[in-house]
Parts: C-alpha cells; structure tokens; sequence
C-alpha cells in the first residue's frame, strides 16, 4: 500500500502546483522559470525556420495533409532551445521548461487522439490545465511524426536499429524485413532487446527456443492488415511490434502458430517501441541546427508490471 500511497500523494502535488501557478500567475513567484529569464545565444531562429530546416530534405515535404502541426505556440516565436521526446508528457514540459527549452518536438499526440482534436476535451479538467501549463511557459509543441517516418531511411527504425547494432543489416529495398546474418534463439533477441530498450517486460505469442533469422520491424502502431499481409508475403520468423489490435494481429499469429507456421510476435509497447527513435531525433536535428541546444526528454513507459 505505501507505493500506491506514495503515486497518489505525488499525483495530489503536482496537481496542486500546476493549479497554484495557473491561477496564482504574477502574484507569486512562478514554479517554472519564464522566458525572460532565458539567456541563451544564437538565438535567432523562429519555429517556422526551424521546422522548414527538418523537413527540407524529406522526399514529397511538405505534406499536403498531416498531423504534424503546430499545437502549440506560435511560428513567429524564437526558439531558445529543443527538446525531442515521444510523448509530450507534463512532465516532458515541465522540464522543457526548467532547463530553458520553449520548442517539444513530440512524436505523437498532445491530446489523446492521433488528430489531435480538443472541442470534445473541453470540459476536461486534465486538458484545462495541461493547456495552461503549456502557455503559462510558452512552450510550442511540433508533431514530427509524419516526417519522421517518411525520412529514408524512417528515422524511427534507423534510431532503433543503431540501438540495437543491427543498422548493419538494413535492407532499403525492403525496409521493414530484416535479415540477421545467422539464427539466433528468440530467447536471445528477447534478451538482447529488453538489455538495449531498458525494457523490464514484453508479451510474446511464439517459442523462446525457435530459432529466428528473419524479423520484420512494425514499430509503433501499425495497420494488423499490413502486418498480416506481410506474413503472408515473408513469412519472417518474427514480428517486432510496438502495440497491436488483440482480436487481430495476435490471433493471426496465434492461429497459424497451431497450424505449424513459425512467424512469432514480440510487443514491446508503443512508446518504448519508438523511444530511440526520438532520442535519435534530438542528435539529427542537433546536426541540422548546430547552434541551438537540443536535448532528449523521454516520456518513459506508462505502465507498470503488477
């Protein structure tokens, strides 16, 4: 009971802060510190040139139709420094904040759907002050997701293999299917992938003792008709999946697993899917745009294993 006491005496804290320097404002001291109190140099960029720079070498940017909007903020505003991450957490922004940041780029959604939509948010108390921690500090928030994963190679699967050390076996003609150069034991990769993700725990539909060659990389959420598809095209020894539909994909697998098919599914969850990814994000825009500070922020694994 003192761990669950513990969560909800901080939860209660960090509710009462956020509601102390959203009602409170100028009248107290502020709990983060405000942009001018920020001093950093070269900063001389806006976010409209900032964002112009990351997607300029994108094949078909800009997108016609995307998610990666601007959520927050405003394209005038000057960045003062980046920070990358997958989920723009509160605490994402709140140490975006401190550490003198005004620019997220999330991978994925601020506000609990993937388009980002708030009309039916509205009423929400979590939204309400979400929201105003955000403009409180100023902070604008970019989705670079779309992008990101048309970058070739897909800068998600690039952050994840050099993780991994698997870079190396990278095909572009087929950039999904990798192909290990020997068989390894799935118990092996399971390893191997758990040390290098920091991953405490996956689910898995197949054989600890099979033996794996071929793996095919469905990071994120992706389409169960896509992967079912490409079962059927590569018949890969294992998927590598970050959060799929239970009633679809696993069943597949499942079924032609009793059928004496081999393919075997590892779900690591979504955000520690595509985590490195992002980590890797912050080291290619750092390159891009060398005299801002860009720094990784990792929203971390929501779930906890009970």
């Amino acid at each position: 009971m003192g761990q669950y006491q513990k969560m909800d005496e901080n939860l209660a804290r960090r509710k009462f802060l956020i509601q102390t320097a959203v009602i409170m404002g100028a009248v107290t001291a502020p709990v983060f510190p405000t942009l001018a109190s920020i001093r950093l140099e070269n900063k001389d960029l806006t976010i409209k040139e900032v964002i112009e720079i990351l997607i300029k070498d994108i094949p078909g940017a800009p997108f016609e139709r995307t998610v990666d909007q601007l959520r927050s903020g405003n394209m005038d505003q000057k960045v003062t420094g980046i920070v990358t991450t997958m989920f723009p957490t509160l605490d994402v922004i709140e140490q975006t904040a401190k550490i003198g940041a005004n620019l997220i780029v999330a991978h994925e959604t601020l506000y609990y759907n993937h388009q980002d939509d708030t009309d039916w948010l509205e009423e929400d108390e979590v939204f309400q002050l979400k929201k105003a921690l955000i403009e409180k500090n100023q902070i604008a928030i970019w989705r670079f997701h779309d992008y990101w994963h048309r970058r070739r190679p897909d800068g998600i699967a690039e952050g994840n293999l050099k993780k991994l050390g698997w870079e190396k076996y990278y095909n572009p003609e087929s950039p999904r299917l990798l192909n290990l150069p020997q068989p390894q034991p799935l118990r092996d990769i399971l390893a191997h992938i758990k040390q290098q993700f920091e991953i405490p725990q996956v689910r898995l539909v197949g054989d600890l003792d099979q033996v794996c060659k071929s793996i095919y990389l469905a990071f994120g959420a992706i389409d169960s008709r896509m992967i079912i598809a490409a079962i059927q095209e590569y018949q890969p020894d294992l998927i590598l999946s970050g959060e799929t539909r239970e009633w679809e994909t696993v069943e597949r697998v499942r079924d032609g697993r009793l059928l004496g098919k081999n393919t075997a599914l590892m779900i690591l969850g979504h955000e520690l899917s595509e985590a490195r990814g992002m980590e890797f994000a912050a080291e290619w825009i750092q390159e891009k745009i060398p005299n801002i500070k860009v720094s990784y922020i990792a929203s971390g694994n929501p779930f906890q294993f009970v």
